[in-house]
């Protein structure tokens, strides 16, 4: 039972020492500027999906009746 108890207050320091590691990195990367740098991969795939979303929304898409005269009666009760 003893063991028990000492490997999950072992585990609750872990998990209170990571938790509070992260805040800290995360304050002092605010306040300093510090921000992990992106490997190579990531920024090549962020710049391919800019490229495609900027290419699909410059294309102009017109349906082939466009433009078309179509001839309507106008009915007034």
């Amino acid at each position: 039972m003893l063991k028990f108890l000492f490997i999950v207050f072992m585990l609750f320091v872990l998990f209170v020492f990571l938790f509070g590691f992260s805040i800290l990195r995360l304050l002092f990367g605010g306040l300093f500027g510090l921000r992990p740098k992106q490997n190579r991969q990531q920024t090549q795939q962020q710049s391919a999906r800019q490229n495609a979303s900027h290419a699909t929304h410059s294309k102009k898409i017109i349906d082939s009746d466009e433009g078309e005269y179509v001839e309507y009666e106008e009915i007034k009760d």
